[in-house]
């Protein structure tokens, strides 16, 4: 931007500009002129750094509740994974879901997180082959064995970072190399005594993602096979009152 242009603007005029900026009052022309010019270039270097960093591919899957994600590239064109989400989500919200996948990233469980903008509003995070159900369907709809011990092994290690991830989607489960992520912490939150207490269990995901996990195969249609041996996760009680 030409900045000398400032110097040419009526004092009127810079102050509805900085009005309109949010940016303080003064009463002088050089006071607004500093702070305007100021606004911009740190725009500018967000904008670098930030808007311009990657460049949006094409969308992955269906758009969600709460956004879209989008297969990107950044300028030493790598591929990542960009969540998107509504300009109206909490930027406390956004922070604490990229946090807690961090977290979970941490032991493995969860594709590592890059960075998070609060202002944009967006997750970057390491690319996934496929969805869980896309294998699901090319194994005639039955989970196999190794992918259930590979899913208890994720809701063990949340239970170990005290991160209740608490969406059963089946869709928050992708595949890279064979191996079994959980994504979309959306609806996660720490686990502390006030949480233990309330769900009356400290390995919540042990406990109730195992069984909704179940609930949604079995809602699949999927073979009974797909749950073997997540049943033994679960009480006598749970498995006659679910019929499984």
């Amino acid at each position: 931007m030409d900045y000398t242009l400032l110097e040419q603007t009526s004092f009127e005029k810079l102050k509805k500009m900085a009005k309109d900026m949010g940016l303080s009052s003064h009463r002088s022309k050089a006071g607004y002129i500093t702070d305007i010019k100021k606004a911009f270039q740190e725009y500018e270097k967000y904008k670098e750094n930030k808007i311009d960093k990657y460049i949006r591919i094409r969308q992955l899957g269906n758009k969600g509740k709460e956004g879209t994600t989008y297969l990107v590239k950044d300028k030493k064109n790598r591929e990542f994974a960009m969540k998107t989400f509504r300009k109206t989500k909490s930027s406390n919200t956004l922070k604490n879901e990229y946090n807690l996948q961090k977290k979970a990233a941490s032991v493995g469980i969860s594709p590592r997180v890059v960075e998070y903008d609060s202002i944009s509003k967006y997750i970057v995070m390491e690319k996934m082959d496929c969805h869980l159900v896309e294998i699901l369907g090319k194994n005639k709809v039955r989970l196999s064995r190794n992918y259930q011990y590979q899913i208890l092994d994720i809701f063990e290690k949340l239970d170990e970072v005290k991160v209740f991830h608490g969406d059963s989607n089946i869709l928050n489960y992708m595949i890279k190399n064979d191996k079994v992520y959980i994504i979309d912490f959306g609806f996660s939150r720490e686990i502390t005594d006030r949480l233990v207490k309330k769900l009356g269990t400290d390995t919540p995901n042990t406990n109730i993602m195992t069984l909704g996990l179940i609930l949604k195969l079995k809602e699949l249609n999927c073979d009974p096979f797909s749950w073997k041996y997540l049943m033994k996760k679960l009480s006598k009680e749970e498995i006659k009152k679910f019929q499984l």
